[in-house]
């Protein structure tokens, strides 16, 4: 079990109960899984590598309101799904 936002650094806010779309890299070796934050809170991409499950970067920026669709698009083009 993953504890995504404790992973994420971020205080405890509306971000770090809302762990949403997980989705793997275009090789597979890394699961990216966004949290939340709404208009008012910060939001993350917290970046696991998939054979460890550890965590490999914490992505952050005041701008990133509600991430998705990492890489929805070349995922259902090479049907890696």
């Amino acid at each position: 079990m993953l504890n995504v936002a404790k992973d994420s650094g971020l205080p405890p806010t509306k971000a770090t109960k809302r762990a949403v779309h997980p989705e793997y890299s275009a090789d597979g070796k890394e699961v990216w899984i966004s949290l939340w934050g709404g208009k008012t809170d910060q939001s993350a991409i917290v970046v696991y590598d998939d054979a460890t499950l550890k965590v490999k970067k914490v992505i952050t920026d005041p701008k990133m309101i509600t991430p998705t669709g990492k890489f929805n698009v070349y995922n259902t083009q090479h049907d890696i799904y």
